[in-house]
Parts: C-alpha cells; sequence; structure tokens
C-alpha cells in the first residue's frame, strides 16, 4: 500500500464494476484523476487515502456547479466532504451519464434535503436557492458558513397545511435571478411558489414521492447531475 499509485488487480476491478456503471478501464482512470487531486498524499499512503474536501474541489469538472460542497457531504461517509476513492468512486459513477434518472434523483433529493430529515421543506428551498442564484448575481461562491449566516439553520421543517398564496411570475423569477439586491422575502416566495407545484398531498413540504414525480417531467434535470472526467 505504500508503493505509490498501485493497479487494481483484475478481481478487485470487477467488484468495483459490479457496484457501479463503470467498466473496470473507467473505473482505473476514475482513480487516476483521484490520485492527481493528491498525488503526494498517494505516495505516502498508498491507493486508497482519504482526500479532505478542498482536496476533492481541485477537480475541475465540479467547479462551476453550485451544489459542489452540498455534493462532497452527501457522498461522503462522514458528512463532511474528505473521502477515499471508493467513495469518490461512488459519487463519480452517480453522477456519470451512464447513471439512470431514478438515481440521480435519489441523491439530488439527499443534496436538497438539507436537514436529512426525508423531505424538502420551506427551509431546505430557500437554502437551494440560495446556492442557485448567489453565484449567478455575484460571480462568487459563498462559504457554507456564509450561506448559513444569511438562511439561519433550522433543525427542523415547519410544516403548515395552508398553503401560502405566491404571485411570482415566470419573468419575475428571471429578474430576481439577475438581481444583485435579491431579498429575502423574494426567496420566500420562490420557495413557496415550488411548494406549492410539486406538493401533491397538501402537507406543506416535497417528500421524496413528490420529487420524483416532479423531476421526472423535467427536461434535462439529468444535466444538472452530470459530471464526465
Amino acid at each position: 500500500m505504500g508503493q505509490g499509485t498501485s493497479a487494481y488487480d483484475q478481481s478487485e476491478l470487477a467488484e468495483f464494476q459490479d457496484l457501479t456503471y463503470f467498466t473496470k478501464r473507467e473505473v482505473l482512470h476514475v482513480h487516476k484523476r483521484f490520485a492527481e487531486l493528491a498525488p503526494e498524499k498517494v505516495k505516502q499512503h498508498g491507493r486508497n487515502p482519504t482526500l479532505t474536501k478542498e482536496e476533492i474541489l481541485l477537480l475541475p469538472e465540479l467547479a462551476a456547479n453550485p451544489f459542489k460542497e452540498r455534493i462532497l457531504e452527501v457522498f461522503s461517509d462522514a458528512g463532511d466532504g474528505n473521502m477515499n476513492f471508493e467513495q469518490f468512486l461512488d459519487m463519480m459513477s452517480q453522477l456519470s451519464s451512464k447513471a439512470p434518472l431514478e438515481t440521480k434523483i435519489d441523491f439530488a433529493f439527499k443534496i436538497y434535503d438539507f436537514n436529512e430529515d426525508g423531505q424538502i421543506c420551506e427551509n431546505d428551498l430557500q437554502k437551494v436557492i440560495l446556492f442557485l442564484v448567489q453565484p449567478a448575481v455575484t460571480g462568487a461562491t459563498l462559504t457554507s458558513d456564509e450561506r448559513n449566516q444569511v438562511i439561519k439553520n433550522q433543525k427542523s421543517c415547519r410544516v403548515s397545511n395552508k398553503k401560502e398564496e405566491t404571485v411570482l411570475t415566470e419573468k419575475e423569477i428571471s429578474a430576481i435571478v439577475r438581481n444583485s439586491l435579491i431579498t429575502d422575502d423574494q426567496i420566500k416566495k420562490l420557495a413557496q411558489k415550488v411548494i406549492n407545484e410539486m406538493d401533491m398531498d397538501d402537507d406543506g413540504s416535497i417528500s421524496y414521492l413528490d420529487f420524483k414525480h416532479g423531476m421526472s417531467k423535467l427536461n434535462g434535470f439529468e444535466e444538472s447531475f452530470k459530471v464526465t472526467l
């Protein structure tokens, strides 16, 4: 293990092939890209060291994704964004073009469910909107801590059976995205609009079934969660 980047034997590659959407050759390519992120660490610790979130974020293919930090947190076992090769391989497999739509819907739901309570509530959606809008508005990327300064972290969803009426049109939504002075009230209205459109059982939040139903009809959804190495 301490001899640098070791090639996986055929039985190991066959197991990886069975567990992912990659061929054996593609597994080796993914490992090559993984090793390139921290070559000294691989040299010292072998083919499967744990890389930090910061090291993995050096991957150019993740740079433009507004959810890149959140994606790493979801796929890392500890939830901190640090991961070894097997976790990295699992992430890249599910982000690959070979992964079916349902697989992408599954992990997208986990990414949007910030408080990890099995449903996407208004507070979760406000965070999603902030992740999507902020880079487009300012050209910069907020850290997780900075985002939490803007939207106070809530531990549970506040569910109401009464839907609040929203009056945002598609033109207004586009204007909000372009508006550098986006307000908390505008974010709140956007979140309410999404819930109103996707909440099929009127319980004030989006269940996995609600989310799956909505995303399966959304053209281009897969493109938002596809990375090709």
